[in-house]
Order: structure tokens, then C-alpha cells, then sequence
């Protein structure tokens, strides 16, 4: 008798236990299914905090510049909400590659991390040295102090190269001031992007003209692990269309990129 009772007051615990905890575990599937609902209800860009391309306004806190723009563009058109994260480019990889963001449009990034589009638009990567210092050719740049933005590439020969002296600072700015007051000789970076924070920091006086080593395509690639890759054939069409019909052309001029 008293295991039938126990068996019994067992089974009362377990219904108890089950009409209690249902209400809590359906607020979790419907809290869940919202938040899943809310992210495809939503498309998300992220981008290389560096201006003229994308930055925050120091004033207003603002999302500024050419790509916010153009996304700007692209949530009118697709007539869908679409966020834009502003960040350091190490943050953008560990981003897209944890599917927390959809798209970007920057260099080409890996195939393993990415589905690429179009190509968005180019700009020219090469080095700007101090007032002084002149390059003309890549040997002239193995002696020089050399200021590199951390996670960015430039091409193979000078990734590989361990015999340059590189500086590596988290951003453009800090790089060309840098250079500007004679600490370091050169900058290397996408050239429309250092010749628009110099011109901004009242620097470009100090600088040499710039020597373009290649003019890289800026793509763009969504996330594998995106849960709106589906939407991306969209995107692609419309940012085809913002180049054609002189959308593009007009960002770019109000930007200098």
C-alpha cells in the first residue's frame, strides 16, 4: 500500500509540475518564435567604422556616409526595415561569420564566410608618406616605419613581407597623425579614405601625394549563417540599379569616394 501511495503522489507531482511549468514554456516558444519573426522582419548590414565610407557623426552620433547611404537606398527601395552596425573590421568577420549580421559591402571577403554579389563600387589601396619621403616604386618602402590598420590586407607580397617595420593602430586617424608629426614614415589603406581624414584633420599638408598600388573592388557578400540569404538576390538587383541610374554617382560625390 504505502508504494501505491507513493507511486500515486508521484504521478500528482508530475501532472502538478506539467500544469504548472505549460504556461511558462508556452511564453518561451511564443517569445521565441517573436524574436525569430522579428529577425526576418529585419535586415542587418554591418560596416568598417571608417569615413568617408562610414562613421559616426562626433556632433549628432549619427550614422554617417557613402554606405550608409547607399543602404539608406537600398530599406527604401526593398521597402523593408533594414540596421546598419557600424564597427571595427575585426568585428565585421566575427560578425557575418556568427550569422548576427546578414550583409556587408567591403573587400572580398572569404568563400567559406560569404555568398558574394555584386561588385558595389572600387577604390584604390596603396601608401601616402609623410612630407619628404618619396615612393615610387615597392622597394622604397622597405625602409620606411610603416602604419598598418589592424585586420586589413593589402596584397600578398606586402601581407607575407616580415621584413617591413609595420606599426599596427586600430584606425586610419591614428595612423595619420602618426605620420603627419614625423613618428612614423608612411601610411598604407584605401587612399580615398586617408586622403578625406587628412583633408578633415587639416593634415594633407603634411602628407605626399598617394601611390596606388591596386584598386580594390568593394562586394557585396552576405553571411552563410544569414537566416535571410533568400532576400539577397533582392538586394543585388537594387544596388545594380542604384549604379545605373546615377544614385551611385551622386553618393560618391557628396562623400569625395
Amino acid at each position: 500500500m504505502k508504494k501505491t501511495n507513493w507511486q500515486s503522489s508521484r504521478r500528482n507531482l508530475h501532472r502538478s509540475l506539467t500544469r504548472g511549468l505549460a504556461p511558462f514554456f508556452m511564453a518561451w516558444v511564443a517569445a521565441s518564435a517573436s524574436v525569430t519573426q522579428a529577425a526576418e522582419n529585419t535586415f542587418s548590414f554591418i560596416s568598417l567604422d571608417v569615413a568617408p565610407w562610414a562613421s559616426k557623426n562626433p556632433v549628432t552620433g549619427e550614422n554617417e556616409g557613402a554606405f550608409v547611404e547607399i543602404v539608406k537606398e537600398v530599406e527604401r527601395r526593398l521597402q523593408k526595415e533594414v540596421e546598419i552596425t557600424i564597427t571595427p573590421l575585426a568585428r565585421v568577420e566575427r560578425e557575418l561569420q556568427a550569422g548576427t549580421r546578414d550583409c556587408t559591402i567591403l573587400i572580398s571577403l572569404p568563400d567559406e564566410l560569404v555568398v558574394k554579389g555584386s561588385v558595389v563600387a572600387t577604390h584604390g589601396i596603396g601608401f601616402i608618406a609623410r612630407k619628404g619621403v618619396h615612393i615610387r616604386e615597392y622597394n622604397d618602402i622597405k625602409p620606411l616605419k610603416l602604419s598598418v590598420i589592424r585586420g586589413g590586407l593589402v596584397n600578398d607580397e606586402f601581407d607575407n613581407d616580415e621584413n617591413l617595420h609595420k606599426e599596427f593602430d586600430t584606425d586610419y586617424l591614428m595612423g595619420l597623425r602618426k605620420v603627419a608629426r614625423g613618428r612614423l614614415d608612411a601610411i598604407v589603406g584605401a587612399i580615398p579614405t586617408l586622403q578625406y581624414l587628412a583633408e578633415q584633420e587639416g593634415l594633407s599638408d603634411s602628407l605626399e601625394a598617394p601611390f596606388p598600388v591596386l584598386e580594390v573592388p568593394l562586394v557585396f557578400q552576405c553571411s552563410r549563417n544569414s537566416p535571410n540569404l533568400d532576400q539577397m538576390e533582392a538586394i543585388d538587383k537594387i544596388l545594380v540599379s542604384i549604379k545605373e541610374d546615377g544614385t551611385l554617382e551622386k553618393i560618391q560625390k557628396q562623400y569625395h569616394f
